[in-house]
């Protein structure tokens, strides 16, 4: 009788710990008000540029490029640099990369010096979507600040 006792209160009190972990977040990610580096803080003289290039074959290449002054990190929660949709004439989302990728969830960050450039190229899968032309929009995910999207069309014949 002893043992299931003993027994039940390890449960209880494993249980009580189990669901007191579950109720713990930490989406709060150390802000610092002064760094004027990343790209949440004040625009730096000169700008960063966002472009998308189609580059052939339905694939296309997103640049962003650092013409200001100083060094701009970019912080992020998991592998995932940047997303993309497509988006019909009517305006409805028909694609979005993030909602059929898998991405490390891992902390990083990306840092642009001065009149250095990020580069990413990608390729338009096959998702099923009908002849038309469709609005491709592509942005940086940072946790913080602005994302830097740019759009073009792509055509489905």
């Amino acid at each position: 009788m002893m043992k299931k006792t003993a027994l039940g209160w390890l449960l209880l009190l494993l249980a009580a710990l189990v669901l007191a972990g579950c109720g713990t977040s930490s989406d709060d990610l150390p802000e610092d008000p002064d760094n004027d580096n990343d790209s949440g803080g004040e625009q730096i003289e000169g700008e960063i540029t966002s472009t998308l290039e189609d580059i052939g074959d339905g694939t296309y290449r997103y640049v962003v490029k650092n013409d200001t002054d100083e060094a701009v990190t970019f912080n992020f929660t998991s592998g995932q640099r940047y997303d993309f949709t497509l988006t019909d004439e009517q305006g409805n989302e028909s694609f979005r990369m993030s909602s059929v990728s898998m991405y490390t969830q891992a902390l990083g960050e990306e840092t642009i010096r001065q009149g250095e450039e990020l580069q990413y190229d990608f390729q338009i899968p096959e998702a099923n979507l009908s002849a038309g032309t469709y609005t491709l929009e592509v942005w940086l995910t940072p946790t913080q600040g602005e994302n830097y999207p740019a759009q073009t069309e792509h055509t489905i014949e």
